[in-house]
Protein backbone atom coordinates (compact mmCIF):
# COMPACT_ATOMS: atom_id res chain seq x y z
CA UNK A 1 0.00 0.00 0.00
CA UNK A 2 1.57 3.50 -0.84
CA UNK A 3 -0.07 6.79 0.56
CA UNK A 4 0.46 10.12 0.62
CA UNK A 5 0.90 12.71 3.65
CA UNK A 6 -0.47 15.89 3.46
CA UNK A 7 2.71 18.13 4.35
CA UNK A 8 2.06 18.81 8.35
CA UNK A 9 2.02 15.09 8.52
CA UNK A 10 5.15 14.15 6.66
CA UNK A 11 7.06 17.31 8.39
CA UNK A 12 6.09 15.33 12.08
CA UNK A 13 7.07 11.53 10.63
CA UNK A 14 10.15 13.36 9.34
CA UNK A 15 11.30 15.10 12.51
CA UNK A 16 10.07 11.89 14.17
CA UNK A 17 12.88 9.85 12.51
CA UNK A 18 15.15 12.70 12.50
CA UNK A 19 15.17 12.73 16.26
CA UNK A 20 15.58 9.22 16.24
CA UNK A 21 12.59 8.12 17.97
CA UNK A 22 11.78 5.81 15.23
CA UNK A 23 13.86 4.19 12.77
CA UNK A 24 12.03 4.58 9.39
CA UNK A 25 8.84 6.68 8.75
CA UNK A 26 7.01 3.09 8.45
CA UNK A 27 7.76 2.52 12.02
CA UNK A 28 6.55 5.79 12.84
CA UNK A 29 3.38 5.22 10.56
CA UNK A 30 2.67 1.74 12.29
CA UNK A 31 3.36 2.97 16.05
CA UNK A 32 0.29 5.97 15.21
CA UNK A 33 -2.21 3.18 13.53
CA UNK A 34 -1.79 0.95 16.46
CA UNK A 35 -1.84 4.20 19.33
CA UNK A 36 -5.70 5.24 17.15
CA UNK A 37 -6.68 1.30 17.12
CA UNK A 38 -5.73 1.34 21.44
CA UNK A 39 -7.37 4.42 21.70
CA UNK A 40 -10.71 3.74 19.75
CA UNK A 41 -10.58 0.24 21.68
CA UNK A 42 -9.69 1.02 25.17
CA UNK A 43 -9.76 5.15 25.16
CA UNK A 44 -7.26 7.80 24.73
CA UNK A 45 -5.63 7.27 28.62
CA UNK A 46 -4.61 4.28 27.93
CA UNK A 47 -3.24 5.05 24.67
CA UNK A 48 -1.05 7.81 26.74
CA UNK A 49 0.09 5.21 28.95
CA UNK A 50 1.00 2.61 26.22
CA UNK A 51 2.80 5.35 24.30
CA UNK A 52 4.56 6.41 27.13
CA UNK A 53 6.23 3.30 28.31
CA UNK A 54 7.16 2.96 24.67
CA UNK A 55 9.19 6.32 24.70
CA UNK A 56 10.11 5.28 28.06
CA UNK A 57 11.47 1.74 26.84
CA UNK A 58 12.89 3.11 24.03
CA UNK A 59 14.73 5.87 26.16
CA UNK A 60 16.04 3.15 28.08
CA UNK A 61 17.20 1.05 25.42
CA UNK A 62 19.31 3.73 23.98
CA UNK A 63 20.71 4.58 27.22
CA UNK A 64 22.15 0.69 27.07
CA UNK A 65 23.51 0.77 24.13
CA UNK A 66 25.32 4.10 24.65
CA UNK A 67 26.67 2.65 28.01
CA UNK A 68 24.48 4.65 30.01
CA UNK A 69 23.79 2.06 32.42
CA UNK A 70 24.78 0.59 35.77
CA UNK A 71 25.02 -3.67 36.68
CA UNK A 72 23.32 -4.62 39.79
CA UNK A 73 24.57 -6.89 41.82
CA UNK A 74 22.97 -8.23 45.40
CA UNK A 75 25.35 -5.80 46.63
CA UNK A 76 23.96 -2.59 44.87
CA UNK A 77 20.17 -3.81 44.62
CA UNK A 78 20.18 -3.83 48.32
CA UNK A 79 21.64 -0.83 48.55
CA UNK A 80 19.01 0.80 46.13
CA UNK A 81 16.47 -0.95 47.91
CA UNK A 82 17.62 1.07 51.34
CA UNK A 83 17.64 4.29 49.75
CA UNK A 84 13.98 3.64 48.10
CA UNK A 85 12.66 2.79 51.18
CA UNK A 86 14.43 5.86 53.49
CA UNK A 87 13.13 7.90 51.13
CA UNK A 88 9.63 7.11 51.44
CA UNK A 89 9.78 6.86 55.21
CA UNK A 90 10.59 10.46 54.70
CA UNK A 91 7.70 11.17 52.17
CA UNK A 92 5.43 9.54 54.72
CA UNK A 93 6.58 11.07 57.60
CA UNK A 94 6.02 14.53 56.01
CA UNK A 95 2.54 13.17 54.84
CA UNK A 96 1.63 12.62 58.41
CA UNK A 97 3.13 15.49 59.81
CA UNK A 98 5.60 13.82 61.94
CA UNK A 99 9.41 15.23 62.17
CA UNK A 100 11.64 14.10 60.08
Amino acid sequence: MQIDLDRDVERVVNEEVKAGRFESAREFIDAAVKHFLIAREFGEEEARKLATLRAELLRADQQIDSGECSEYDERTLGRLFDEVEAEGMRELAGERGDPK
